[in-house]
This record gives structure tokens, sequence and C-alpha cells, in this order.
């Protein structure tokens, strides 16, 4: 992909192609952060394309700052999630991502898949334990992969505020494996560091 920075230029004078690749590049990230945090695929799909269409309406207003685009696509679908919570008065749930074989990357075999998924079940088990700000600040950085400056961004909080969310979620994570029995405490310090 050529650089992110003059794809978008190109997308904000509605070039067709510029606005395909850059659909082709960010969809899937979009859409398994969508699902993670809806656990319906459906209502999914719905929300990226609802996504993508407040962006490529106010594409034109789009000023690039230091933080990804990604970074700004996902403030914008967790922003249609709240607001879509709010209207059916629901609380967030999430998904395990195994659940949804066409997200998979590769070709493992099945009892590498079973594993990941068992994997991926206690993950989210855990994650919905911890308060709010930490697990959203796991969920940018580690699950979607957000630097911390992006986090940050995404998170309206400042990058020290992020890195100290992420050390406590993490030694949080540690702490509730070590009383389900998951993880050795003498290995808890190794574990997830």
């Amino acid at each position: 992909m050529q650089n992110e920075a003059q794809l978008i230029e190109r997308a904000k004078t509605m070039d067709r192609d510029a606005l395909n690749a850059l659909v082709g590049v960010f969809w899937q990230p979009v859409y398994r952060f969508v699902l993670y945090k809806t656990g319906d695929a459906e209502e999914a799909k719905e929300i990226t394309q609802e996504t993508f269409l407040r962006v490529l309406r106010s594409l034109a207003k789009y000023e690039q700052t230091e933080a990804s685009f990604q970074a700004y696509l996902n403030r914008i679908a967790a922003n249609i999630i709240t607001d879509l919570w709010r209207k059916k008065q629901r609380a967030p749930a999430l998904s395990d991502l195994s659940d949804h074989p066409h997200l998979a990357s590769g070709d493992e075999p099945p009892e590498k898949q079973a594993m990941r998924s068992e994997e991926r079940a206690l993950i989210a088990g855990v994650l919905q334990q911890l308060p709010e700000d930490q697990r959203r600040t796991i969920e940018y950085r580690i699950i979607i992969g957000l630097s911390v400056k992006e986090t940050a961004t995404a998170l309206n909080k400042s990058e020290a505020a992020v890195k100290m969310l992420q050390q406590r979620a993490l030694k949080n994570c540690r702490t509730l494996l070590v009383e389900q029995g998951l993880l050795e405490p003498s290995l808890g310090g190794e574990c997830l560091d």
C-alpha cells in the first residue's frame, strides 16, 4: 500500500481507487474490532458499514494527526457502538473471535485452532472482569495493536495514563489468571510482560 497519508489525501478528493484501497485495507481490522465488542456478526457488519459511511461523508474535513487512520476509524466505530448500546440499553458483550472462523488467519490444524479458541475464551473472560478503562486499553493496545500514542488519542488520555492503565490491566489479568488456577503464581511475572 502506498503511503497512508497520500492515500487519504487522494480519497478526500473522492478518487474511487483511493477510496477502494482505504476500505480494502481497513475494513477487516474495523470489523474485527466491532465483532469483538458486539459479539454479533450481522451487527458487526452493519456497524462497520456505518463507520465507513460516516467516514466517507466527513472525509473532506478529516485532518491527519499523529494518530493513525486506524485509530480514527476505531474511534468512530466505538462511538457508533456506544450510541447503539444507549438506544438498546445494552451492556457490552465481548465475542470470542474463534467463533468466527472466517476471520482466522492462515490454515492451522484443527487441534491448534481448538487450543487457540480455548485460549481466546479464557482471555475474553478475564478481560470482562477488568475495569472498563483497563479493558479498553488492552483492547486497543494488544488486540487491535495500536501504539501508545494512538491509544491515548482514541481514549482521550495522556500517553502516561495509557502506559499506567496497560500496566495495571496486565497485573490484574495476571492476578485473575492465578486466582482461577490458570497460571502458576511463580510464572505470573513472566507471562504477560
